[in-house]
Formats: C-alpha cells, sequence, structure tokens
C-alpha cells in the first residue's frame, strides 16, 4: 500500500513541474520586429550596434530616442528629394528609417532658419558628406587660424624661435596686445594664445613673421579657393572650402606629434559655446570658433571624434556669442551626430 502511494505521489510531482516548464515558456516576450523601437527611453538613452560580418568591432553610441533595431539598409540618394541640402557618400545605414528621420529634422532646422547659414560635413572613415548652401562666402574670422598655425607647423618652424612683437591688431586688448611693442615670443606661445586664446594680436605677429605664402601654396593644394595678402589677415571663404583644411589638420595630427599638440590645443579653448559644448561630453572636440561683432558673423568648425569621426564646419551670419546664436550650432551637430552615429562602417 505505501508502494503504491509512494509512486502515485512521485507521478504528481513529475506532472506539476512538466506542466511549471510550459507555461513559463509561454511566458517568453516575443522579439521585436525590425520596424519597432527596441528601447523608448530618454534622450540620453544609448544603444551599442555590433556588426557581426564585421572582422573587426564597431560600436556607436546613439543619442536618439529609441534607436530602432540594427538592420544594414542599402541607401538610394537617388530617390531621396525635397531637401535643400546636399548628400553623397551614403551607401548603407544601420536603420533607414532613423537617417530619413534625421534629414527631415535638418530640413526642419534650415526651414526655421531666419539668417544666412551654411554648413559643411565629412565622415572621415567613408566620405559620407552633407552639405548646405556651401557656395556662399562669409568671412572666415578665427576659423582661419587653425589651419594657417597647421600650414606653420607642417612647414617645420623651429617653435623655440624668437618672434617679436611689431604689430597690434586694431581694438584687440588680448595678451600680446597688451605687450610693449619690441616684446620677444616664442613662436610657441604665440601659437597657444593664437588657438586657445583667440589671440587676435599673435596671430597678426605670426603671419608678420613667417609670412603667408606657404599657406597660400597648401590652401592650392588641397584645391581651397581662397587666400591671405598683405591687406587683410582674415579673409572670406566658404564653409566647403573650410572643411578641406580642417579635414587637413585632422589627418596632419593623425600622422604627427605636432598635429597632434595642435588638436589638444583646440580641446581647451576660451571660447566653447557651440559644436564642442554639445558634443565633447560624449567625444574629444577639437574646435576653433570665430565671431565679428561689426559684421555679424558667427562660426565654428571641429573635428569630432566620434566612434567613426567626422569634420563640421557651420557659418552663420548672426549677431554672435549669445545664447539665441548659439542654438543653431546646437541643433545641427546633434542631428549631424546622429546621421554619422547611423553609417554602417564595414
Amino acid at each position: 500500500m505505501r508502494f503504491r502511494f509512494l509512486c502515485f505521489f512521485l507521478v504528481f510531482l513529475m506532472s506539476t513541474a512538466l506542466f511549471g516548464c510550459n507555461k513559463n515558456n509561454e511566458n517568453k516576450p516575443e522579439k521585436a520586429s525590425s520596424d519597432t523601437y527596441v528601447s523608448s527611453e530618454t534622450d540620453t538613452q544609448t544603444e551599442t550596434k555590433i556588426s557581426a560580418t564585421s572582422k573587426k568591432t564597431k560600436t556607436t553610441t546613439t543619442t536618439t530616442t529609441g534607436t530602432r533595431e540594427f538592420n544594414p539598409t542599402d541607401v538610394n540618394l537617388n530617390n531621396l528629394s525635397g531637401y535643400s541640402f546636399k548628400m553623397q557618400g551614403f551607401e548603407k545605414v544601420t536603420s533607414i528609417q532613423d537617417f530619413y528621420d534625421y534629414l527631415d529634422e535638418l530640413q526642419n532646422v534650415i526651414a526655421n532658419t531666419d539668417f544666412n547659414m551654411s554648413f559643411s560635413y565629412e565622415n572621415m572613415e567613408t566620405g559620407s558628406a552633407i552639405s548646405y548652401n556651401d557656395t556662399r562666402r562669409f568671412a572666415t574670422c578665427s576659423t582661419i587660424k587653425t589651419p594657417f598655425v597647421a600650414s606653420l607647423l607642417k612647414s617645420g618652424i623651429d617653435l623655440s624661435e624668437k618672434v617679436i612683437k611689431t604689430v597690434n591688431w586694431s581694438g584687440d586688448n588680448g595678451l600680446t596686445a597688451q605687450a610693449k611693442t619690441g616684446t620677444e615670443f616664442t613662436a610657441k606661445k604665440l601659437i597657444k594664445y593664437t588657438i586657445q586664446r583667440s589671440d587676435n594680436t599673435a596671430y597678426y605677429n605670426l603671419v608678420k613673421h613667417f609670412g603667408y605664402k606657404q599657406f597660400n601654396s597648401d590652401l592650392y593644394s588641397i584645391g581651397a579657393n581662397f587666400s591671405l595678402g598683405d591687406s587683410w589677415i582674415f579673409t572670406y571663404c566658404t564653409s566647403a572650402d573650410m572643411l578641406k583644411c580642417y579635414k587637413e589638420v585632422y589627418k596632419y595630427a593623425e600622422q604627427t606629434k605636432r598635429g597632434k599638440w595642435l588638436t589638444k590645443l583646440m580641446t581647451d579653448t576660451d571660447v566653447n559655446r557651440q559644436i564642442g559644448k554639445t558634443l565633447d561630453s560624449k567625444y574629444k572636440v577639437s574646435q576653433k570658433y570665430g565671431s565679428d561683432f561689426t559684421e555679424r558673423q558667427y562660426h565654428d568648425c571641429a573635428i569630432v571624434y566620434a566612434d567613426s569621426p567626422f569634420v563640421l564646419c557651420i557659418f552663420t551670419n548672426q549677431y554672435p556669442e549669445t545664447n539665441q546664436s548659439d542654438k543653431v550650432f546646437k541643433e545641427i551637430s546633434n542631428i549631424i551626430d546622429r546621421i554619422n552615429n547611423v553609417i554602417y562602417i564595414n
């Protein structure tokens, strides 16, 4: 009797266990489909995307609200119309719907802008590029200082060479301007003032001492259609031409210690309100702003060391250095960052 009861009890326990396992399997959530959001967290939510087909593991961080499921898709730019900006070099993206949404966001920013503006962007790995109004010329303001200094460094100048202050930039009250005429500075010190403090008199004395012919030659070699001369050390150019210059700075920094020193100076500047302020909590950003209150010019050019680095130059015709004039830089750099993050890297 006891034996029959024990067998019955064991059968009961096994039936209960099997029923419980089947119940758990039925309650497992289904895998999200390709057209649903993986996450609906806040704007700071990040997602790591990994290419299973790539020999090199590539991670990408985004700041979007709910990036869609990783799904590499070919891009046909011929099918995209209605945008006022130009695009090239986009072959495949990790989410085609995100890509479309970001392009729409960018178009909305342009449509709601009531001042002259131009921007040029390029990814340094793929050549993917977007530009708007990139044939319009603006005063370069201080954005020209970085490529000029890069040209000096490439030419092999002695950084300990003494440079005698001979001129002041009109209206400047920076450290170099306050020094007496005849004061000696090292080339290295004037370069630091030029980049980090955007010191106009420091830049002016570098141009006077070393000249601008080599710089103009460097501009010609990269196809940039502008130059310096005796009468004006701040000239006019397009965002497309300035982009070419900052791309060269990026390449120079990848190859040389002097280039790395220059881009390091660009990460620690007195004025950082635009692209750098927007993105430097996520990446290293080497940037150089420019402004002119008289001509109402306000610009920024940046090398953004994202997982896939890019260069972005934004030129605007607005009263500079206010929260309102900063706004368009923040909007565009955020959207460009999102677009850059959905580029599929093999």
